[in-house]
C-alpha cells in the first residue's frame, strides 16, 4: 500500500514542462525587439530581377525575430504579400472582348520568335528543370495559368511522356552552351496573317495544325497579348478559320475510289 501511495514521477515531469511553456510564452510577449537589424526587403524587391544574395546588403538580409504577440499579425501580412504576388488572375473574365493596338501583334510574333530556333520549331524551356518526370511539365502547362508577373503558357498538343525530347533548355547549366553543328539554315519568317476568301470573311490559319491542336493555348487567355483572340467565347475555331489546304496536307496510301457518275439517257 505504501508503494501504491508513492508519488509517480511522470506527473511531476509533466507540470514542470508545462509551467517552463508558460512562463516562456508571457516572456516572449513581454520582450521588445531591440538590435540593429533592419527591417527585410519586401517580395517585390526579393523577386526581381536586380535582386542577387551577392550584391544585397548584409543586415538587409536579416530577418529580426518576431515577438509572440505579433505572430498572426506578421503571418497574415505576408500571406497577403505572396498572394498579391502570385495570385492567378481568376478574376479576369476568359470570356471579355480582346482590343489588340495595330503593333501589338507584331512585338507577339517577334516575341516569340526569341524562344523557338525557327518559326515551326518546338519551344525551348525558359528555365531550369530536372528531367525527371513529364509529369512535372504538365503541372503547370497542362491547363497554364497567367498571374501578374507570370504567363506560363498552355500545352497546346495532347500528352506526351518524353517532353524535353523536343523543347530543350535555352540556357542550361548542367552543360555549356555549344553550337552542335554550324549550319546556314533561316528559316521562314512567321505569317502576320492568314489568306481572306473575302475582305470581311474569317482568315485562313496561316500555320499548320499538326501539334497546335489546341488554339486556345497560343490565342487563349494564357497566349500572348498580341496573337490573342478578339472573340474568346467562340470555341469551335476551325467551324470559320478553316486550315491551309498546303500546310496540312494528309499522305493518302492509296488514290480513293467514287462511285460512278448517274447514266443519263436521252
Amino acid at each position: 500500500m505504501a508503494a501504491n501511495e508513492r508519488l509517480k514521477p511522470t506527473p511531476i515531469i509533466f507540470f514542470c514542462v508545462l509551467s517552463i511553456a508558460v512562463i516562456g510564452y508571457f516572456m516572449g510577449l513581454r520582450s521588445p525587439m531591440r538590435g540593429t537589424q533592419t527591417v527585410p526587403k519586401p517580395l517585390d524587391a526579393v523577386f526581381s530581377n536586380n535582386a542577387s544574395p551577392q550584391n544585397s546588403d548584409s543586415e538587409s538580409s536579416v530577418i529580426p525575430a518576431t515577438n509572440y504577440a505579433d505572430i498572426a499579425t506578421a503571418s497574415r501580412l505576408r500571406a497577403q504579400q505572396w498572394k498579391s504576388r502570385f495570385a492567378l488572375m481568376s478574376s479576369v473574365d476568359p470570356l471579355a472582348e480582346v482590343k489588340i493596338q495595330p503593333g501589338d501583334k507584331l512585338a507577339a510574333l517577334q516575341q516569340r520568335d526569341k524562344n523557338r530556333a525557327f518559326n515551326g520549331a518546338p519551344p525551348t524551356i525558359p528555365h531550369p528543370i530536372d528531367q525527371k518526370s513529364a509529369q512535372a511539365c504538365m503541372a503547370c502547362h497542362g491547363a497554364g495559368a497567367k498571374t501578374i508577373s507570370l504567363r506560363i503558357p498552355r500545352m497546346s498538343h495532347h500528352f506526351l511522356e518524353n517532353c524535353t525530347q523536343c523543347h530543350v533548355e535555352s540556357k542550361p547549366k548542367h552543360m555549356p552552351a555549344t553550337v552542335f553543328r554550324e549550319n546556314t539554315f533561316a528559316g521562314l519568317a512567321a505569317p502576320t496573317a492568314g489568306p481572306r476568301a473575302f475582305a470581311q470573311a474569317p482568315p485562313q490559319i496561316p500555320h499548320a495544325t499538326w501539334m497546335r491542336t489546341d488554339c486556345m493555348s497560343c490565342h487563349g487567355l494564357t497566349g500572348l497579348h498580341g496573337i490573342r483572340t478578339t472573340h474568346p467565347w467562340r470555341k469551335n475555331c476551325q467551324q470559320c478559320h478553316a486550315p491551309s489546304a498546303t500546310m496540312d496536307q494528309t499522305m493518302l496510301t492509296a488514290e480513293p475510289k467514287f462511285l460512278p457518275g448517274p447514266k443519263i439517257e436521252n
